[in-house]
């Protein structure tokens, strides 16, 4: 219609086809939620448009599951009539955490199905169970005394390392507590420090990370992902007076596919992880300025200065390293800093001269590290390796080489791996002592009190985070060592110290050892789910009808429920989902879900229960589009083309376009506005006028205007008594100048013929009269400020007493005047 209105036609080209036969698997069936244990019955929805037979198999979280008619055949015939066919699966759910069901149908005949795309679909299932924890930890010795406590706790704990983790969204999701210990972040990739972010703050997940010499500030997860989640700052304080690291980037020219773009990641990926009391810079030769500091060694700071000169390097082919390395080991030697590094990015064909320059490094306490990429030998004993491998090792440095394109991507990894050298000044190590207990009456310090707390000998130095975080533990210069919040819909816990391996070496043996770490994972924990609570999910085209029914214990609606949610889409996306309550104890929420892929929802909710109190819970469900609904058609739509065309004034291609004149201009009609302007531009100009009239004429004068004000609100009720009172007495003199003196009164006149000419001439000087009397009062009105006449407007002189002559009072009048001029022409201003 938009296009119609504005004269814009539509050409179409129909794409025809129909397919007479075809196979699909519309949906999968599953209970959104279970319990571990439970035995369900899997319906998977099968339509087709003739008869047709094939064989349907299932696979459960990837692994095959065996539903033949014998132990033998893993999957099942099936039969196909016209239209839908529903096919019953019963199955036993023997794990906890999210099952993931996916069907597939394959076809006897290849000429029964047509589009292999929409073959498969899929369904989640949340199994719930007493409590499943991931530890994630270098090895299992590190943490063997929390694994222990925790699995006395009756939890389900699954010790990993980090490359053992989970891949995807969903995988985390299946835990409803993740553990980090000890782990550096170059050991995460980046799409897992993504999936743990969302974890947290869109499926409520509980996050506890625990510390050691690889982990927080110190394992660089500055300014990753998960650094979002954590109650604490990464950074030290500002006031914190510590030991520095100070980091320079030696970049040589990266001669590989797209070699500047990767050469500005690594310089980035470990500036970040630098803080920003840190100092750095970055050094390059330029053909146009030789060697030179592309950003001088300063501190940190916000990270922007340096940030330009990275996104400024050009990468020049320098011919050799000595200058470079002369340079940065001169700079390195002036500053104080606790760890002094060199990274050398390089395919290796410089040349150093002066081998001499490494061994004057080494003594200074500056260890280099190389990576060489892309060199011109792929073998490892060419030249370009020696030189690599011999400065690395001559300053007590690491050597890497990445070789094929495909490794390009593990790059930023080992920048931010090198970045750590000079983070070890985050770590706090002495003479053991004993944490102070602060805010006690938080829920996950219930019970625990400062006396017989186990000392510490060190932990991380961090910085503590405004907002809803609360400190629970201090330690030197009142660093934070344990802190916790809630973070979107989940949880998380911070302790800067180690499990007891290392800096708590006299944890495990303290008697509230299990008590303090299973306080601290319970409570981050995600709330176990509600059976009481059914959700279930419609889908309608592009979007998903969220559908929730909450039931009390006594299976009666439970109304006023609050629920929170989050959706995480395939794309990594998460969305607020809000659910309201749309009958009695039936909630219902709208979301997006166009998009080909597993979508996870979460809610928290709080639930009024019978005992008065307020109950909190947590329901899982997940959404499933494995293919794209144009999988779905069987036939095009030429008829909907046609309309559009007919609607626009548009044409039907023919199916060879190239015959069609594309660009045909033929009654194309420009687009005219028909609303009139000149309405719009004369209250416009009417408007500019007044405005500029009222600019320009009118004199403003503030005082003139209070005063006004003032009589307005009261003096002015005095002065009209002044004036009457004046006007009473001027009429009464000007009768007694009417009549003879001595006369009788009006009312004593006895009544005869008149003489006109008489009457006459008694009213001309009874008007003469009134005049002068009416001029003698304005006279003194006018003079009584400066002649001090008395009030009530008689107008009688000081001195005699007597009413001042016609004269006198016109003198005065005049004088007036000319003052009043005299003012007005001093107060106009100039240009007037």
């Amino acid at each position: 219609d938009a296009a119609s209105t504005a004269h814009v036609p539509i050409d179409v080209l129909p794409l025809r086809y129909k397919f007479e036969q075809e196979v699909m698997v519309d949906r999968v069936v599953a209970p959104s939620t279970a319990r571990m244990g439970q035995s369900i019955v899997l319906r998977v929805l099968v339509s087709s448009i003739k008869p047709a037979k094939g064989r349907l198999s299932l696979l459960i979280n990837g692994d095959p599951v065996q539903i033949g008619p014998t132990e033998k055949e893993m999957d099942m015939p099936v039969s196909l009539n016209p239209g839908a066919n529903i096919i019953p699966i019963p199955l036993t759910l023997p794990f906890a955490g999210p099952q993931k069901f996916e069907a597939h149908f394959t076809p006897d005949r290849p000429e029964d199905d047509s589009i292999a795309q929409n073959n498969s679909n899929m369904a989640i299932t949340f199994v719930q169970s007493e409590g499943r924890v991931l530890l994630i930890a270098p090895t299992p010795d590190e943490v063997r005394p929390l694994a222990k406590v925790l699995t006395d706790a009756r939890l389900d704990v699954r010790v990993v390392r980090a490359d053992e983790a989970p891949k995807d969204l969903v995988d985390w999701g299946a835990y409803d507590a993740v553990i980090i210990a000890n782990t550096s972040a170059a050991d995460v990739s980046q799409k897992q420090q993504e999936d743990i972010r969302a974890y947290v703050h869109d499926l409520g997940g509980g996050l506890v990370m625990v510390g050691g010499p690889d982990s927080f500030g110190a394992g660089g997860w500055i300014g990753s992902p998960v650094a979002d989640a954590l109650p604490i700052k990464l950074d030290p304080p500002q006031q914190r007076k510590m030991p520095r690291g100070a980091l320079v980037l030696l970049m040589h020219s990266c001669e590989m596919p797209r070699g500047n773009y990767w050469g500005q990641q690594v310089c980035l990926a470990a500036v970040n992880n630098l803080s920003r009391l840190d100092l750095a810079g970055v050094l390059e030769f330029s053909f146009a300025k030789g060697d030179w500091w592309v950003h001088p060694l300063s501190e940190v700071g916000n990270k922007a200065a340096i940030t330009r000169a990275i996104n400024s390097l050009t990468f020049g082919d320098m011919p050799s390293f000595d200058r470079l390395i002369q340079m940065a080991h001169d700079d390195l030697v002036k500053v104080a800093a606790g760890a002094k590094h060199i990274i050398i990015i390089s395919d290796g064909d410089p040349q150093i001269v002066n081998w001499g320059l490494l061994d004057d490094c080494r003594d200074a306490k500056i260890s280099i590290s190389t990576v060489l990429v892309y060199p011109h030998s792929r073998a490892a004993g060419g030249f370009d390796w020696q030189t690599m491998r011999k400065i690395a090792q001559r300053t007590r440095g690491r050597f890497y080489s990445i070789i094929d394109e495909g490794d390009f991507a593990k790059l930023p990894a080992i920048f931010i791996k090198e970045a750590q050298v000079v983070k070890r000044s985050l770590i706090w190590e002495g003479d053991p002592f004993s944490p102070t207990i602060v805010n006690s009456v938080s829920e996950p310090m219930r019970g625990l009190t400062t006396e017989g707390l186990p000392p510490i000998s060190g932990y991380i130095v961090a910085a503590e985070r405004e907002g809803l975080s609360v400190v629970t533990l201090r330690g030197k210069e009142n660093d934070p060592i344990l802190a916790h919040w809630q973070y979107g819909l989940g949880k998380a816990v911070a302790f800067t110290s180690d499990s007891g391996t290392k800096w708590t070496t006299a944890w495990p043996s303290w008697g509230k050892y299990r008590a303090f770490w299973e306080q601290h994972v319970r409570w981050a924990m995600r709330p176990g789910g509600n059976a009481d609570m059914r959700i279930s999910t419609e889908q309608d085209g592009d979007k998903t009808r969220v559908i929730v029914e909450a039931l009390d214990a006594k299976g009666e609606h439970l109304n006023f429920v609050r629920f929170q949610g989050r959706i995480a889409g395939p794309n990594g996306s998460s969305e607020k989902v809000e659910l309201r309550q749309v009958g009695p104890g039936r909630y219902e929420g709208i979301v997006d879900s166009g998009s080909a892929g597993a979508y996870v929802m979460n809610f928290r909710y709080l639930a009024p229960g019978a005992d008065g109190k307020t109950h909190e819970g947590n329901i899982q469900a997940a959404i499933t589009r494995p293919y794209a609904d144009e999988f779905k058609t069987l036939q095009d739509n030429a008829p909907l083309g046609k309309l559009v065309a007919e609607l626009t004034g548009g044409r039907v291609v023919d199916d060879d376009p190239t015959k069609a004149d594309l660009w045909l201009r033929k009654d194309l009609k420009m687009p005219i506005d028909q609303r009139p302007i000149w309405l719009v531009v004369a209250l416009i100009s009417l408007g500019a006028f007044l405005f500029d009239v009222a600019v320009r004429r009118v004199r403003i004068d503030p005082k003139m205007i209070a005063e006004s004000v003032r009589k307005g609100l009261g003096a002015g009720a005095s002065e009209a008594g002044k004036q009457m009172g004046g006007l009473k007495e001027a009429r009464q003199r000007a009768q007694q100048a009417i009549g003879r003196p001595g006369a009788p009164a009006a009312a004593a006149v006895k009544p005869g013929p008149v003489d006109a000419s008489t009457a006459k001439a008694k009213f001309e000087v009874s008007e003469e009269e009134l005049k002068k009397s009416r001029t003698n009062e304005a006279v003194a009105d006018l003079s009584a400020p400066d002649k001090g006449d008395r009030p009530g407007g008689l107008g009688l002189s000081q001195q005699t007493g007597e009413a001042p002559t016609q004269e006198q009072g016109l003198s005065r009048l005049k004088k007036a005047r000319e003052r009043a001029q005299e003012k007005f022409e001093d107060e106009e201003p100039k240009g007037s």
